[in-house]
């Protein structure tokens, strides 16, 4: 009997203290429409009334708010390492940015801006830049390191798995043609919404950034291009080719090990002095 009812003591405790997921929905002002997004929170959070940091993980072309939730442990990452994740939901083909071309696509502020105020309204965050950090694989890549450059008061830092990054490569492919005109007549957008033309922007702000792609991947030149170009500006970064290719196992595996470097920058960041009032 006793040994029962420790069992089950332990199975409540557990439940208690164990990871939770909501799915919000977001609204954004700018675009007159709502999105949801999945919120991981982690073991204790209803309990301790401690504050967050908040790692945003952006989805790749076709996804959803639901797609690393689908893809990796994310209640596991989220106690292990004892953040708030945060998946928002940009629409299949966006490109996260602020279309010129498609009226209300306005996904580069929406994530930057309503989405963060709204997390940093609604939860106990570190409502600051050193509390945060985005990752994003593929789209979502190219989506995380050009926030992190146009909002650098945002961010501490940005990763991106299978990220691509010059977008005129891909110029056919995957509807940018329908954020940012045909690329014919519209070289300048094209040239200026892709990150490898901004990494000039990175020589003051000096976030921290980490790149990852798969040695057989179609995006691996792009990268390649990236890390030369902030090798030549002195810009620290960490690099890392692995084997693979452009599908999900990639980001499922590397996931983890970029939560992991930015949970240390994170963690060693300044004790904010200003925080989020919610809950």
């Amino acid at each position: 009997m006793k040994a029962v009812t420790l069992i089950t003591l332990f199975c409540t405790s557990a439940l208690l203290y164990s990871a939770t997921k909501e799915t919000p929905g977001v609204q954004s002002p700018s675009m007159l429409l709502s999105r949801k997004a999945t919120v991981v929170l982690p073991a204790g959070y209803s309990q301790d009334k401690g504050h967050y940091p908040v790692i945003y993980l952006l989805h790749g072309y076709g996804g959803d708010y639901n797609t690393w939730a689908r893809l990796s442990p994310l209640e596991s990452y989220a106690d292990r390492y004892r953040i708030i994740l945060v998946c928002p939901d940009a629409g299949p083909d966006s490109w996260y940015l602020d279309s010129q071309v498609k009226k209300n696509s306005l996904y580069q502020r929406y994530i930057a801006l309503e989405v963060v105020d709204y997390i940093d309204a609604h939860y106990r965050t570190w409502a600051l830049k050193q509390g945060r950090a985005i990752i994003g694989c593929s789209m979502g890549g190219h989506g995380a390191l050009t926030i992190l450059t146009r909002y650098p008061e945002r961010f501490c830092g940005a990763g991106s798995i299978s990220g691509i990054m010059e977008l005129s490569d891909f110029s056919n492919q995957w509807n940018i043609a329908r954020i940012l005109g045909r690329l014919p007549g519209n070289e300048h957008a094209w040239y200026n919404a892709s990150f490898l033309s901004m990494l000039d922007k990175l020589r003051q702000s000096r976030p921290a950034i980490i790149l990852d792609c798969g040695t057989n991947d179609f995006a691996i030149d792009g990268n390649r291009k990236v890390h030369a170009g902030l090798l030549d500006m002195g810009v620290d970064h960490d690099y890392f080719e692995r084997p693979g290719t452009h599908n999900p196992d990639y980001p499922r595996k590397a996931l983890e090990s970029h939560i992991l470097y930015f949970s240390r920058i994170l963690k060693t960041a300044e004790k904010p002095v200003a925080l989020s009032k919610k809950n």
